[in-house]
């Protein structure tokens, strides 16, 4: 994406890397780290049973000081094979935010009790991931044509400013290739909080077999369900939470391609905004579709 500017922006409780195996840390340039790195944290911070444990890499931060909420969910995700969950392409899997997670320290991954698996620190839950239904997604938002997208995300940018430019999933503060900079605008002509933008997807965020990681799909889909929400309230400096996401990928996408990326608000109930993301190819195949709940809050917790 293009250097733009927005105005508001959602703040996100989590992130990591590798689904179903320990991780160690990530540089900026890649997604997948080496063999001496993923020794370096095996069995770091773990408990009994514990089925891995990660080091959140800085790259992958949502607001300063904790990782992206949507990286986090989805890598945790990853992790219910190992749990006996089956996850395969198509299956929806959610993931409860319950705490900020915290940047470059040792976390645990440990089964839960009902079938799923949960971020550790210490005696803190941070996230919880579980394998759900589909009747838990509804409809996904209405594929937008390719140039329209275009449109929507310059119109956001050229009216706007962002209070977290370092966000991973859709700050422009980012350079190209470091973070996702996904950041969509209202679609002209449609209904308020139907926002949408194109995405390039870097080649930075390919595995070593040229693969790009389904939890990289959670992070794509977790900032636009925010920006639907500050689109019904333009004039207003709204924050939030994420507090739960849950996401059905058929498939996953391809450096050098680019995808258009569609949100909707759904309901707003007091502080609970719900909403609804869906990534697309360019000629209107659903790869990847996402219901969020998010929470207003008047400040940013840190970890």
């Amino acid at each position: 994406m293009r250097n733009r500017r927005p105005r508001s922006v959602g703040c996100h409780l989590g992130a990591v890397h590798g689904p179903g195996r320990t991780v160690g840390r990530v540089d900026a340039t890649t997604s997948r780290p080496d063999a001496d790195q993923i020794s370096a944290t095996a069995g770091a911070g773990s408990g009994g049973g514990a089925v891995g444990a990660i080091v959140v890499p800085a790259r992958f931060n949502g607001p300063p000081g904790s990782a992206n909420g949507g990286w986090i969910s989805g890598t945790l995700a990853g992790y219910l094979d190992d749990a006996g969950t089956d996850t395969a392409p198509g299956r929806v899997a959610e993931a409860v935010l319950r705490a900020p997670t915290p940047l470059e320290v040792p976390l645990a991954v440990e089964p839960a009790d009902d079938g799923g698996v949960r971020l550790v620190r210490g005696g803190t839950v941070l996230v919880e991931a579980h394998a759900a239904e589909s009747t838990d997604l509804g409809d996904s938002p209405p594929f937008i044509e390719l140039d329209e997208a275009e449109r929507a995300a310059a119109a956001l940018f050229a009216t706007s400013t962002h209070p977290f430019p370092g966000c991973f999933g859709c700050g422009t503060g980012r350079p190209v290739g470091d973070g996702l900079r996904i950041l969509p605008g209202q679609v002209a002509g449609g209904p308020p909080g139907l926002v949408a933008t194109a995405w390039t997807v870097d080649h930075s965020l390919a595995e070593a077999d040229g693969t790009v990681g389904r939890h990289l799909l959670w992070s794509a889909l977790d900032c636009p369900s925010f920006w639907a929400h500050q689109a019904t309230m333009p004039t207003d400096g709204l924050a939030a939470l994420l507090a739960r996401q849950a996401v059905s990928a058929t498939g996953t996408v391809t450096p050098g391609e680019t995808y258009v990326v569609v949100a909707r608000a759904d309901a707003a109930d007091g502080r609970k905004l719900r909403a609804s993301s869906a990534l697309y190819t360019a000629d209107g195949r659903l790869l990847a579709s996402s219901t969020s709940l998010w929470i207003r809050i008047q400040s940013v917790p840190r970890p």
